[in-house]
C-alpha cells in the first residue's frame, strides 16, 4: 500500500455502476488504485489539476492499469452547483 497523508481514508470507486463506498475493494483486484492527497483529490475532481499533470509531479499515485486508470477523469464528477 502506498502511503501519502497521515490519516489515510480508502474509497472504492465502481465507474460501471457509478456507486462510491468507504473502504476497500473486496470483489478481488482492482483494475487501479490511485493514491493522493485530499487537496489534490478535490483539484482534481473539480477540474483544477490535469491528472496527468498530478502525475508527472508525484502528487498521484497510480498503481494497476494504466488504461483502467485514464477513464477516470474529472468529467466523471458531478459539476458543482452555483450559488
Amino acid at each position: 500500500s502506498q502511503k501519502i497523508g497521515f490519516d489515510e481514508v480508502i474509497f472504492t470507486i465502481d465507474l460501471k455502476t457509478g456507486q462510491v463506498t468507504k473502504g476497500a475493494y473486496e470483489g478481488g483486484k482492482p483494475d487501479a488504485v490511485f493514491s493522493l492527497k485530499d487537496e489534490d483529490f478535490i483539484k482534481l475532481a473539480t477540474g483544477k489539476m490535469n491528472p496527468q499533470i498530478a502525475f508527472m509531479r508525484r502528487a498521484l499515485k497510480i498503481k494497476g492499469s494504466l488504461s483502467a486508470a485514464q477513464k477516470f477523469t474529472p468529467d466523471i464528477f458531478p459539476k458543482p452547483s452555483k450559488m
